[in-house]
């Protein structure tokens, strides 16, 4: 048990043998004092005083009177309505200095998911598209929650849907052979050579219904999987299908398997028609869909009145399918907020279908940038390759000034982890439910909640140990500085960081941990002097610590998905 669930564990122990049958007690009432000086875990005794009809101040007089000493906790006492308690700070810092040590990278893992399967549907883009900076709140979130799940002993199955059929892939056909007909696609990025065409198709179809109409007909045949249509859709969804996997690749994203959207359209259709036979779903002017107006979420259109399936209708199928492959306890499909009627249509009908599998969905809100939003059937988005290439080589740069002696290939080595750290990071950093404006050179900073703020920290521990001619001691007892004693209590926080961020799908609540870690490091490495000290029991203490604060980092970032650098 690490040191903060032990101490906390005492304290409510001690209550409980305190409070005898008067009220229970759970370690998750223990608060942390508003104020440093009352201690440091607090039991507020206003719904005892509520059931007793009792002054609480009272009661927190009585309560910590009964209570003494342990292990970890050195004094008791009550301030107001509290029962305050105060760490022994050498046997905590003694218990958080070896708990890291001996855990190393596995820290602040827990086993609160032990037995449970959780299936996590993420890195969703449409074929025939390009990828642009929208994408990657999606793909940071959903594999950052993959990571931290299993750090909390959850078995997770990540996987992929994309859409390879929609109407956008029949309009990129459609402007290949009407507006690029005998045009030679280029050999590199052809991702995005097909999501220009996408956009460019679009503005020229606009309103005009001849053309709506003949890009139905290319759906409707590439559903049927036949026709002269079949043929360009094939060798294009590979084009496709390769780029995504290459920037999957570079981005890290692990997928145990990728759904594809024309692998589904057999079974949908066997589902519309077994609805429609069972009265669960109804025609309506040619159209199929489930009437849910009675849980006021409208009309769940299945199938449109040309007989083309939509997404509602595949995403029912899909549902089954991952239930058949994975039978998992979960399934957590990750997707932003404007899906958010599809996402409870979706779970409504399965329901009524008496599908039993907990869907949940994990939404979040759109990505902006500083000069408006972006769309891709207008072409005004910000291409993830583009970004990627101005990153890279701004960094590059930076890297090579401040390192003039690295070789070509460090810097070129740094400088992709930074890159990907950097968006990453701001991607993950802020609540998913709110809007997120995203500053390429704010993601940059080496000043500010950022990635390479952070990772800087990691790299001048680095830097220190390595320095440093005497090897770090566990030596709790010479850790007496305040600021010291604070930088323990942080790192003890880690382990209830992690459980909080699985319980809640919150991976800000780790980024801003490691932010607040980083700068009590720099707020230490400021006020106390490490390696010029004339005692050397105190430097391997200190240095003790700086590795603790650099093992409690590296597996925050860790668990973002994100890669801690030895130089910077």
């Amino acid at each position: 048990m690490y040191a903060l669930a032990t101490a906390k564990k005492e304290a409510y122990t001690a209550l409980k043998k305190a409070l005898g049958k008067q009220a229970a007690v759970t370690p998750d009432m223990l608060l942390t004092p508003p104020k440093p000086e009352y201690g440091d875990l607090s039991f507020p005794c206003f719904e005892l005083a509520k059931g007793l009809k009792r002054n609480p101040a009272e009661i927190a007089a009585e309560v910590a009177a009964k209570i003494g000493p342990s292990e970890l906790i050195q004094a008791i006492s009550s301030v107001g309505p509290y029962v305050n308690f105060k760490f022994n700070d050498a046997a905590f810092a003694g218990h958080i200095l070896s708990d890291v040590t001996k855990q190393k990278g596995r820290y602040g893992k827990s086993t609160t998911g032990k037995g449970k399967k959780v299936l996590i549907e993420y890195a969703n883009p449409n074929t025939h598209k390009e990828i642009h900076v929208g994408h990657l709140r999606n793909f940071s979130l959903g594999a950052s929650i993959v990571n931290i799940l299993r750090f909390n002993g959850y078995e997770v199955i990540p996987v992929s849907y994309i859409n390879d059929l929609g109407n956008n892939v029949a309009k990129c056909l459609w402007g290949l052979e009407k507006l690029h007909a005998g045009e030679e696609a280029p050999v590199d990025n052809r991702l995005n050579y097909l999501g220009r065409i996408y956009a460019e198709a679009n503005a020229a179809i606009g309103d005009d219904e001849a053309k709506k109409a003949e890009v139905s007909e290319i759906q409707r045949q590439l559903e049927l999987m036949e026709g002269e249509w079949v043929p360009l859709w094939k060798k294009t969804q590979n084009w496709s299908l390769d780029g995504l996997k290459l920037i999957f690749d570079q981005f890290g994203l692990e997928l145990n398997h990728i759904y594809l959207e024309h692998e589904l359209i057999n079974d949908t259709h066997e589902i519309v028609k077994r609805l429609l036979t069972e009265g669960v779903a109804k025609m309506s002017e040619g159209a199929v869909g489930v009437d849910l107006e009675d849980q006021k979420l409208g009309f769940n259109l299945l199938r449109k009145s040309d007989g083309t399936l939509l997404y509602n209708a595949k995403d029912l199928a899909l549902a089954y399918r991952k239930e058949r492959d994975y039978d998992a306890d979960r399934l957590i499909i990750v997707v932003d907020n404007r899906q958010s009627l599809a996402m409870q249509q979706l779970i409504a009908t399965l329901k009524i279908m008496g599908f039993t599998g907990d869907v949940h969905h994990l939404s979040y809100d759109m990505v902006t940038l500083p000069d408006g939003a972006m769309s891709s059937r207008k072409g005004n988005i910000v291409r993830w390759t583009d970004m990627y290439d101005a990153m890279y080589a701004n960094l590059v740069s930076e890297t090579t000034k401040r390192h003039p002696d690295w070789s070509a290939r460090k810097i070129a080595s740094n400088a992709k982890v930074l890159t990907i750290a950097s968006v990453k990071f701001v991607m993950l950093r802020q609540d998913p439910e709110k809007v997120l404006t995203f500053d390429m050179q704010e993601a940059m900073a080496a000043e500010g909640y950022t990635a390479p703020y952070v990772l800087y920290t990691v790299a001048r521990i680095y830097t220190l140990l390595n320095k440093a001619e005497i090897a770090p001691e566990q030596r709790a007892d010479l850790l007496i500085e305040p600021v010291e004693q604070t930088l323990l209590k942080m790192i003890a926080k880690f382990p209830d960081v992690v459980q909080l961020a699985g319980a809640t799908y919150r991976a800000s609540a780790v980024a801003q941990y490691a932010f607040e870690l980083a700068q009590e490091f720099a707020r230490y490495y400021e006020a106390v002097r490490i390696l010029d000290d004339n005692d050397t029991n105190r430097i391997a203490a200190r240095l003790g610590l700086l590795d603790a604060v650099r093992q409690t980092l590296s597996n925050a970032m860790g668990t973002l998905g994100i890669d801690v650098l030895k130089e910077m």
